[in-house]
């Protein structure tokens, strides 16, 4: 008996039962979506300034070639978007020069530039950059910034700040 008591002492445990885990039901009814901020903080990628990027900054834009990089260059200063688009068309199809467009940017100059110069300050489209121009003249870069606020949101009106002229 005490060898009996011994061995049953000294054998690994029998494995305990282990249960089906019990079936979740799926809800019937869709989860309520969390609601969208009303304004995205502005997530756009580092841009060069096109009148004044190194060639090293030129460089490193996606799909540059040395042969762009001249071209860039030699269209100094950009004025507008519009600029940039019919200069450079002429070496590479829209696809490409809209693919460059998120990497690079024309200085804004708030008192002066169209519409689709405007819209390129994060939270701006062509109607919201319009209503910027029909506010015109604004007293200096201050005022400005406070229309873009209202327009934009604030944290999209402080990074457009940095493409200013």
């Amino acid at each position: 008996m005490i060898v009996t008591l011994l061995l049953l002492a000294c054998s690994p445990p029998e494995p305990a039962e282990t249960k089906a885990p019990e079936a979740i039901e799926a809800p019937t009814e869709a989860a309520p979506k969390a609601e969208a901020p009303a304004e995205a903080p502005a997530a756009t990628p580092k841009r060069v300034n096109l009148t004044t990027a190194t060639k090293a900054e030129l460089e490193a834009i996606p799909d540059m070639t040395p042969k762009m990089v001249h071209e860039f260059e030699e269209y100094r200063p950009y004025v507008s978007v519009k600029q940039f688009r019919k200069q450079i068309g002429k070496y590479v199809d829209a696809e490409q020069v809209a693919a460059w467009e998120p990497h690079v940017f024309v200085p804004v100059a708030f008192n002066d530039c169209d519409a689709v110069t405007l819209a390129q300050l994060p939270g701006l489209d062509e109607a919201k950059a319009t209503a910027l121009m029909d506010a015109r003249p604004y007293a200096d870069r201050d005022a400005f910034i406070a229309s873009l606020t209202e327009q934009a949101g604030a944290d999209n009106a402080k990074a457009g700040a940095e493409l200013l002229k």
